[in-house]
């Protein structure tokens, strides 16, 4: 039996269902994961300030610390706290610096307009890099 024009509608129907609904699954699971993403970089930008009241609720809330504990873990936390905010503030100055390296190495590789892009990109750079405190690196 030759398949009629109806039942091509409704195959081409369910295939479109099918492609809306995962089109549709798609869609707001990429919305959730863009949505955590934007929470943890705001997480991270936030809690720059204070990592140490952050890693002292977070191990006593993972650890069940006792008052008694909980007073250590934040004088140990607070002794660690400087070495690491000195450690990431160098990390970030190197990191800027290697990003303004690359973009001096891809000049002759692009075209007038892409330059251009990448100048304004690179000056960016070393303004907050020189509007950085110099620490000793």
């Amino acid at each position: 039996m030759k398949p009629s024009l109806r039942d091509y509608l409704a195959i081409s129907a369910a295939l479109l269902a099918i492609l809306l609904c995962g089109y549709g699954i798609g869609f707001l699971v990429g919305e959730r994961s863009t949505l955590l993403r934007l929470n943890e970089a705001s997480a991270v930008s936030q809690g720059r300030a204070d990592w140490a009241s952050a890693t002292v609720q977070r191990l006593t809330r993972e650890l069940s610390l006792s008052p008694a504990q909980q007073a250590a873990v934040t004088n140990e936390v607070a002794l660690t706290a400087p070495p690491i905010a000195t450690a990431r503030h160098q990390a970030m100055r190197q990191y800027r610096r290697a990003l303004i390296d690359l973009h001096q190495r891809l000049l002759p590789h692009l075209d007038a307009k892409q330059c251009q892009l990448v100048e304004e990109s690179r000056r960016q750079l070393q303004l907050s890099l020189d509007k950085d405190t110099p620490t000793s690196d």
